[in-house]
C-alpha cells in the first residue's frame, strides 16, 4: 500500500544506496507538504522519480517492497574494484534513463558507428590546426550524440571518468572526470567515441569507465575493448594509434615541457596539452606532464562548465516536459 510519507520514501531511496545529490536533483519542484496528504500526488512523485533514475515504478508504489532498477545485465564496467551488483545496476539504470532523456532533446543525425579515427581527425583538421576538446564536442552534437558533464552521481562515492549509453540506434555520452585542463577530458571523450565507433555498445547497453587505481592501469590497459578505445582516442587526437614518444628533457621541468609542446603543436598537428600528456604517457613522469598543463592553459577553469555550456545551447529543452528539462539542468549544475 502507498502509505509512506515523502520523507520515508526518500529514506527508502537513501537506504538502497542512492546519493542525496541525485535524489535532490530528481525530486520534482512541484512537490509540497500539502501534496504529501494526497495519495495521487504521492503516486505521481514515485512515477516522476522512477522515470529519472531508471527505477521500476511498481516497486516504488508498494511501500513494503524494495525498489528495483529497470535495466539489468546491459553494462560493461571497466576497472571494477569490488563494486556491488546494486551499485552497478544503479549506475546502469541512471545512465540509460538519463541518456534517453538527452536523446529526446537532441535531433537525430549521422551515425558515428564504423567511422574511423583517421576519418574524424581529417574532418576536424580541415578547419582547425589540431583536435581540441571543443572540436570533439562540436562533432558529438553535430551527429546527434548528446554529451554532458555530470555534476551529480547516483553513487555516494564518485569514481566514474565517463560513460556511453546506447538507446536503440543512438548513443549519449556522460562525462564524470573533473579537470581544469581540456586535454585531459578530450582524451576521455575521444575514448568514449571509440567505444561508439567500434561497435562496443549493444542495443540499450552501457559502457562505464571507472577511475583506475594505479598508474599501470592508466598506461597499460589489458581489456581488449579498452585497448581498442585507447588506440582510437590516440589516433583521433595525435594521428597515430600508438602513444607519441617524447623523450625526457635532461634538467627540464614542467615549464620547459610546456614551451616545447606549445612550439611543436601546429607542426605536429597535436594540441599542446595533449602533447604534454603524451610525455607523461611515454615516460611515466606524470608530475611534469600535469605541471606543464598549468603553463599551457594560463587561465584554467573547470572543464565541466564549458562542456555543459555547449550542451545547454544544443539541447532542445522546449521539446521536453518541464520536469524532465529541470532534471537535466540539475544534473548538469545549470539549474540557476
Amino acid at each position: 500500500m502507498l502509505d509512506d510519507s515523502a520523507s520515508r520514501f526518500r529514506r527508502r531511496l537513501q537506504v538502497m544506496g542512492l546519493s542525496d545529490s541525485v535524489i535532490t536533483a530528481a525530486w520534482p519542484d512541484w512537490w509540497s507538504d500539502d501534496a504529501d496528504a494526497s495519495p495521487s500526488a504521492r503516486a505521481e512523485l514515485r512515477y516522476s522519480i522512477s522515470r529519472k533514475l531508471g527505477l521500476d515504478p511498481h516497486s516504488l508504489l508498494d511501500d513494503d517492497e524494495a525498489p528495483r532498477f529497470v535495466w539489468k545485465d546491459t553494462a560493461h564496467f571497466k576497472h571494477l574494484t569490488g563494486e556491488t551488483d546494486i551499485q552497478k545496476l544503479m549506475l546502469t539504470s541512471f545512465g540509460t534513463a538519463l541518456g534517453s532523456m538527452l536523446l529526446s532533446g537532441t535531433e537525430a543525425s549521422a551515425s558515428l558507428e564504423g567511422r574511423s579515427a583517421s576519418e574524424l581527425r581529417a574532418a576536424i583538421l580541415g578547419r582547425q590546426p589540431y583536435v581540441r576538446l571543443v572540436d570533439l564536442l562540436s562533432l558529438c552534437w553535430s551527429v546527434g550524440v548528446p554529451t554532458i558533464h555530470l555534476r551529480v552521481f547516483p553513487w555516494r562515492r564518485k569514481r566514474m571518468t565517463a560513460m556511453s549509453a546506447r538507446i536503440g540506434t543512438r548513443s549519449a555520452i556522460l562525462l564524470g572526470k573533473d579537470s581544469l585542463y581540456p586535454a585531459q577530458i578530450a582524451f576521455y571523450l575521444a575514448h568514449e567515441l571509440g567505444h561508439i565507433s567500434l561497435h562496443h555498445l549493444m542495443n540499450d547497453g552501457v559502457i562505464v569507465d571507472l577511475e583506475p587505481h594505479t598508474s599501470s592501469e592508466i598506461t597499460r590497459p589489458t581489456d581488449p575493448e579498452e585497448v581498442e578505445a585507447d588506440a582510437f582516442a590516440l589516433e583521433l587526437l595525435t594521428g597515430t594509434p600508438q602513444p607519441i614518444v617524447l623523450p625526457a628533457i635532461p634538467g627540464g621541468g614542467a615549464r620547459s615541457l610546456a614551451e616545447t609542446a606549445l612550439s611543436a603543436a601546429e607542426d605536429l598537428q597535436i594540441e599542446p596539452g595533449t602533447l604534454a600528456l603524451c610525455f607523461g604517457y611515454s615516460t611515466g613522469d606524470w608530475a611534469i606532464a600535469i605541471g606543464a598543463l598549468s603553463y599551457i592553459y594560463t587561465s584554467p577553469k573547470p572543464v565541466w562548465s564549458e562542456v555543459n555550456s555547449i550542451a545547454m545551447s544544443q539541447l532542445s529543452f522546449t521539446s521536453l516536459p518541464d520536469d524532465t528539462a529541470r532534471y537535466l539542468k540539475n544534473v548538469m549544475g545549470e539549474s540557476a
